[in-house]
């Protein structure tokens, strides 16, 4: 019997956010646009009207970071159990820290996140809002419903060559509470779309 074998390219991990990490976070995007000097556009690369720091104070911040951090060490251990991480320079699972801050972008109608990457060693983007609006524009619209590559709102990552037998992006629509999980320095980029409506993602990084 003949084995197939997929030894190259990044890891990607999907998870969920509990309901508990969800509502902070929410809570506190919520309270961070009334806040100008939470304003941190200048620093990302994304060209959005509304990106903002977040803050937290030290019982939000206790459930948040071991949340995410601990999720964060469950990718180590999958990248490792598939062969994705390198003897040397590779992260401690021990003693990894979310680099801060954490931020939320707002994201509207013909606003965009250009190819850019991320700082420490591993990224991850979780999902507040995603309305259903994104989704039908992907299907219903005339922009996009008869395209063999729809991608209002949508997510892409990046990597590696052009080849047969190979792919070389991997594009996602985001539901409510997802977080995913990718290498740092993998390039991704969100598609604009049409539609009157407001897409809310986090991000951070971890070192």
């Amino acid at each position: 019997m003949a084995n197939l074998h997929l030894p190259f390219g990044p890891v990607l991990m999907q998870d969920q956010l509990s309901q508990t990490t969800f509502d902070i976070l929410n809570r506190q995007s919520k309270l961070a646009r009334n806040k100008k000097d939470k304003d941190f556009r200048s620093k990302l690369a994304g060209n959005l009207e509304e990106e903002y720091m977040l803050e937290f104070d030290q019982k939000e911040k206790d459930i948040v970071y071991n949340e995410l951090i601990t999720k964060a060490q469950e990718y180590i251990n999958q990248a490792k159990a598939n062969k994705r991480i390198k003897k040397f320079g590779r992260p401690k699972k021990g003693s990894l820290e979310i680099q801060e801050p954490i931020w939320v972008n707002y994201m509207k109608a013909g606003e965009w996140n250009p190819a850019h990457y991320h700082a420490g060693y591993i990224s991850c983007v979780m999902y507040l809002k995603v309305p259903n609006e994104i989704e039908e524009e992907n299907i219903k619209s005339e922009h996009s419903k008869k395209s063999n590559q729809p991608s209002a709102g949508k997510i892409q990552w990046t990597y590696g060559e052009t080849i047969q037998f190979s792919e070389t992006f991997f594009t996602q629509i985001p539901k409510e509470k997802d977080i995913w999980f990718f290498p740092a320095e993998l390039k991704h980029f969100v598609y604009p779309f049409k539609s009157d409506v407001e897409r809310v993602s986090i991000s951070c990084n971890f070192k």
